[in-house]
């Protein structure tokens, strides 16, 4: 819950008033220095929305919509200065200041982080008026990243100057509309002008916060809305914000288009927008504005995106390390990071009812999807390495073993998850097979139910263990996957057929296509007459197989079992396949074996195409006795299917901890986030008691986690 936002001074000056006054002061700025300004736009082209939902691309990648990262008709990443056919565009970019004079970063709020360019000063403004609002609100520590609602953060942290502290809910509800809408709606109430904060929904229904106030609530029926008493009168901050929740659900950029009128580049004012409504569509707010003697405007812009994420200060494309917008910039397309604005784009909002919706009638349900938009969230873990000890941890007093204590600790990670995968090191040939440690693993079945119970989806099993009991062995662990078809097992095969057939799972209308191979078998040979038994890094086999997934699936991920143990740095192999994966179209690469992090990185080109690289993802389990090893990680990655094709639009990776106790008879064993790790837990790790090259140190696995890791460590 953010802090409660209420100014110290209530006022009745009206917004219009305070746009008045802003007009005043500009116009006696350019008179006393200049006697006229730069037009931008004409600002005579009626351009309508489309009619349809509104939703958006989303921000959460590199590439946020096609192969050639352009939005639809806003060439938003183009970075050759070219529009979407191919004619250069007039910039008219100037030389901005360096980064260092214009950010300061102990500054908490929005007039003492980012300042005026040289020559330039803010316009006078006060603590009830919206500009002195929005420089008031609360900032993130410089330097902090963007995150989504679900605290991930988004993939592209390149694209802001600042991140406002507003919490915006563990719902993907406020996006980029909705981050203005919810600027609109703070400010209003921080002076307590209830009565103004309203808005229309996209079928037209006009939703205002008194109603709610006064205790009545929505009921939504396809493209029906009515209001219904339900509750009693209550004008808490937490009703608020539950009102703005529903707005958030049933209003977009075609509800700011409704309620705004265009206006020309010399109207521009802080509190106004840049808004193309539809879908896509998109929104964003001008934040803030200084001047100069020569009366020449400058502006800082902000947004939200897709999916809901942190309300943040844009940079400049045209010069990254200044985030002001110079008005001779600003003449049509206005290009942001996110977004290329087309004429008319310059808005400014009004609270009022609409007398008729100019809309055709829109269902104001969010179980539509206009766009075709889809997700999956994916989570993998690394080696699920299957010592003696670990064995035991398992004994119950009766003869019988369990496994759940192993992930008690991390399994609302994994449940959370729409395909949870884990690379299971040994092979689970069971009790016929006698149980054993390294350097040949045979572990319990009762090793499977344990993953099973605590939510992975997909278990790779092409190791360089996979041998260890011999053909036996394999079959016996196919015997027991069997029994659990819900489970996607990879990496060995029962036959020829099994073998060529590609595995995909479909979720959420995304079809996965999935792929595991290692590099070898500790000398271990397959059977002449299986050759099917263990994929193989082979690059011929690996070609049609990849060809085939590609041809068959929206996204194709590929698990190889590969690198040199006990190296933080892939291998010349591992960099050579990532070259070979890249040109066959693969979309992502999960790496496990060398038993300890590595890095994570993102392969582009000019192509367009991207796939990112966790190279090795470290033990998940084990009772290894170095502290090196004790480090592991857990990747996810959201991918997302809509009109303009399948990536992935967010992925990060979670450092966890193997932890291990000598004395009880479970070993005290667990997997843990290592921010939910602590030094004191760090002083009873049981490697301590064993290892070679040192105790462990919780403080140096943190530093080797961000060493390894960098920019991608959180």
């Amino acid at each position: 819950m953010i802090t409660r936002m209420t100014a110290k001074n209530k006022t009745e000056i009206s917004r219009g008033k305070l746009y008045a006054r802003y007009v005043c002061i500009v116009l006696a700025v350019m008179l006393l220095f200049s006697g006229c300004m730069k037009s931008g736009g004409n600002g005579s082209v009626n351009t309508a929305p489309d009619g349809t939902p509104d939703k958006n691309i989303s921000d959460d990648n590199d590439n946020p919509s096609d192969a050639s990262g352009n939005l639809p008709g806003n060439p938003d990443n183009a970075q050759d200065g070219s529009d979407s056919k191919g004619a250069p565009q007039e910039t008219g970019a100037i030389k901005a200041p360096d980064k260092q004079e214009l950010i300061n970063p102990e500054g908490m709020t929005l007039d003492t982080r980012i300042l005026p360019p040289s020559g330039y000063t803010r316009v006078p403004s006060e603590a009830y008026e919206i500009t002195g609002f929005i420089r008031s609100l609360p900032l993130k520590p410089d330097g902090s990243q963007i995150l989504k609602y679900d605290g991930r953060p988004v993939l592209n942290q390149d694209n802001h100057a600042a991140v406002f502290d507003i919490d915006i809910g563990d719902r993907d509800l406020q996006q980029c509309a909705d981050s203005v809408i919810r600027i609109y709606a703070e400010y209003y109430w921080s002076i307590e002008e209830y009565d103004k904060i309203a808005f229309h929904l996209t079928n037209g229904f006009y939703m205002n916060y008194t109603k709610w106030r006064d205790g009545y609530r929505i009921r939504v029926e396809g493209n029906d809305v009515e209001w219904v008493k339900t509750a009693s009168y209550d004008n808490s901050y937490e009703t608020f914000l539950k009102y703005l929740n529903n707005v958030f659900a049933y209003a977009g950029t075609l509800s700011l288009s409704a309620e705004s009128t265009r206006i020309t580049l010399d109207d521009l004012l802080p509190g106004d927008i840049l808004l193309e409504g539809g879908s896509p569509g998109h929104c964003v707010l001008v934040a803030d504005m200084a001047y100069n003697e020569e009366g020449k405007r400058c502006f800082l812009l902000a947004q939200g995106y897709m999916p809901a994420q942190d309300f943040h200060v844009l940079t400049n494309p045209l010069h990254p390390d200044d985030p002001w917008y110079y008005e001779e910039e600003l003449n049509y397309p206005i290009r942001t990071p996110s977004w290329t604005f087309n004429e008319g784009s310059l808005r400014r909002w009004a609270e009022f009812e609409l007398e008729q919706w100019p809309y055709k009638a829109l269902p104001a349900s969010t179980d539509a999807n206009p766009d075709n938009k889809s997700e999956v969230t994916l989570l993998a873990v690394g080696d699920n390495l299957i010592h003696i000890e670990v064995v035991q941890s398992g004994l119950k007093e009766d003869g019988s073993y369990n496994y759940d204590h192993l992930y008690d600790e991390i399994k609302d990670d994994i449940m959370a998850a729409d395909i949870a995968v884990v690379n299971q090191e040994t092979i689970l040939g069971g009790r016929d097979l006698t149980y054993s440690g390294y350097p040949a693993f045979n572990s319990p079945t009762e090793i499977g139910d344990a993953l099973i119970n605590a939510g992975f989806d997909v278990v790779l099993h092409a190791t360089n263990h996979t041998l260890d009991k011999g053909l036996q062995g394999v079959l016996n662990t196919l015997d027991y996957w069997d029994k659990h078809p819900e489970i996607t097992v990879l990496g060995i095969n029962r036959s020829g057929e099994d073998r060529n057939r590609i595995a995909i799972i479909e979720k959420n209308g995304i079809r996965i296509a999935m792929l595991n191979y290692t590099y070898g078998l500790n000398g271990y040979k397959i059977p002449e007459d299986r050759p099917y038994l263990v994929n193989l890094l082979d690059k011929d086999l690996m070609e049609a197989d990849l060809k085939k997934a590609r041809s068959e699936a929206d996204f194709v991920v590929v698990f190889p079992h590969w690198g040199t143990e006990y190296s933080y740095e892939p291998s010349k192999s591992q960099k050579e396949l990532v070259e070979f994966f890249y040109e066959l179209g693969v979309d992502l690469v999960i790496g496990t074996h060398p038993h300890v992090l590595q890095p994570v990185e993102l392969i582009t080109s000019e192509s367009g195409h991207n796939m990112l690289v966790y190279y090795s993802l470290g033990n998940f389990l084990s009772y290894q006795k170095e502290a090196a090893r004790m480090l592991g990680g857990m990747a996810h990655v959201t991918i997302t299917k809509d009109d303009t094709g399948t990536y992935i639009s967010s992925a990060s990776i979670t450092p966890i901890v193997t932890h291990y106790e000598h004395g009880p008879a479970d070993y005290s064993f667990g997997v843990y986030k290592l921010s939910e790790y602590t030094p004191e837990m760090g002083e009873r790790h049981g490697v301590s008691d064993i290892a070679v090259q040192g105790a462990f140190s919780y403080e140096e696995t943190v530093r080797t986690a961000k060493k390894v890791l960098g920019s991608w460590y959180q």
